[in-house]
């Protein structure tokens, strides 16, 4: 049970989902870009973090923003 006004990404069900995010990306670009992406706003997502869509249970627009940077990362390098 959270409280009332406690940050939703602190929760169970959605740290999970950013900890999946970071995981993956870690791998591509290493933790500290990883953290970097989830703090930086997202073309693909419409502009804000995808910690922010996160929040807003748009984990499925995230997890396509996370394969995309595998995409890029396997084309451009």
């Amino acid at each position: 049970m959270t409280k009332a006004g406690a940050d939703p990404i602190s929760t169970s069900p959605l740290a999970a989902i950013a900890l999946q995010a970071i995981t993956q990306l870690d791998k591509l670009v290493g933790p500290v870009e990883a953290q970097f992406w989830m703090q930086r706003s997202n073309d693909f997502l419409g502009g804000v973090t995808p910690i922010t869509a996160i929040k807003e249970r748009r984990t499925a627009d995230v997890m396509s923003a996370v394969r995309l940077v595998a995409l890029e990362k396997g084309l451009f390098e």
